[in-house]
């Protein structure tokens, strides 16, 4: 795997990796699936940027690239300092006794479902972060802040389903001066096709409010072979 991130005006590169993977194909977990999900990441200033990966199978010399154009805001200018969605369907244990990847946590790494499609028999995890929320009363550290969330589904117009709102009134994640969310959601609440799903999150004590929306694809659930039983 060769990536390189660069600077879109200068372009200069700002970020590379070079890597090289071992898969386990027929017994493991690529060979069941019949795919392999790849994760890294790069620190970068607020900016635009031009990503490009390249991969090679090196048994049988075959070739596959991705490029794509992306910007890191600028939170200092943000009414409300909200870090980007990442929706997920699976968690793996992770061996990273300590990361500042932010999917990270207590041992276990959340896998960005990248696609944003969903099986109805999969969850559905959403994940994000609220950067220096305001403080709920006086300008102490110990004043708690106070934050809301939920999320909403619609079908065009028409709302058809809302997770029960979530609160918060600490910085669970000191480290980043952050209020981060996890709010699991069952596909099987929605029936199969396309949906709009909007992110609402309100700081209360600030008076400030953001609503992200991005869309998402529920797919019937895979049916399950079934085993006959046989007596004699």
């Amino acid at each position: 795997v060769l990536g390189m991130v660069r600077d879109h005006q200068t372009k200069f590169p700002v970020g590379n990796i070079r890597q090289t993977i071992k898969l386990a194909i027929e017994n493991g977990t690529v060979g069941r699936r019949k795919n392999a999900q790849y994760s890294t990441g790069f620190l970068l200033p607020s900016g635009k940027y031009h990503l490009k990966f390249v991969v090679r199978e090196n048994q049988n010399g075959n070739l596959g690239s991705f490029e794509s154009d992306f910007a890191v805001p600028d939170l200092r200018k943000a009414s409300l300092k909200m870090s980007s969605v990442v929706l997920a369907s699976q968690r793996v244990v992770s061996t990273q006794k300590k990361s500042q990847n932010p999917l990270v946590s207590d041992g276990v790494e959340l896998i960005p479902n990248i696609a944003h499609v969903f099986a109805a028999d999969q969850p559905m995890m959403f994940y994000y972060e609220i950067y220096d929320p305001a403080k709920a009363g006086k300008s102490d550290a110990k004043t708690p802040i106070h934050v809301l969330t939920s999320i909403q589904f619609f079908r065009g117009k028409v709302k058809v389903y809302e997770t029960p709102l979530v609160e918060t009134g600490e910085l669970n994640r000191p480290e980043r001066r952050a209020a981060a969310f996890s709010i699991e959601v069952p596909a099987s609440q929605l029936q199969p096709g396309w949906y709009t799903c909007q992110v609402n999150v309100i700081d209360d004590a600030g008076g400030q409010f953001a609503f992200p929306r991005m869309p998402l694809l529920v797919r019937a659930a895979t049916p399950r072979p079934q085993v006959s039983e046989t007596r004699p």
